[in-house]
């Protein structure tokens, strides 16, 4: 009898997770990301593969509206003017992160789990280009369109 519930446990885990992931309308990242216009700028936003609070799904938030929920397995983006922004995650609203974005370039945005003392939340934080696309390859690229 353990031995079922064990097996029932994990088998409810596993369906939990799958139902987690990225969008089926999105196309795994296996090369080059798309051209940003010279007039515009970009932000991306993914979520770390580390399986952590795999089940919570927060709201990536640029100026305080949602572009898109942080989900496994899913980079999203949004272009944008040239500017300056606000960028939060809906489970982290007390640590925004101010950026001035410069036309024909992209900023990276990175969704982790995260404990303190008296909860455990995703934080999110800036990645440096190089280290996001080497994160990021495999996963899969939801344009603006499909959120």
């Amino acid at each position: 009898m353990l031995l079922l519930k064990k097996t029932f446990a994990a088998i409810s885990i596993l369906l939990a997770l799958s139902a987690c992931g990225a969008s089926k309308q999105a196309k795994p990242i296996t090369g080059g990301l798309p051209a940003i216009s010279p007039e515009s700028a970009r932000i991306y936003f993914y979520r770390s593969q580390v399986p952590f609070l795999a089940a919570i799904k927060p709201e990536f938030l640029v100026n305080g509206k949602s572009v898109g929920t942080a989900k496994v397995n899913q980079v999203l983006y949004r272009d944008a003017q040239p500017g300056n922004y606000e960028i939060k995650i809906s489970s982290d609203i007390e640590n925004p992160i101010l950026i001035l974005l410069k036309p024909g370039k992209a900023r990276y945005f990175k969704a982790y789990g995260t404990t303190s003392v008296i909860r455990s939340y995703h934080a999110i934080k800036e990645v440096a280009e190089d280290e996001a696309l080497k994160e990021i390859q495999g996963q899969k690229l939801l344009a603006p369109d499909q959120n």
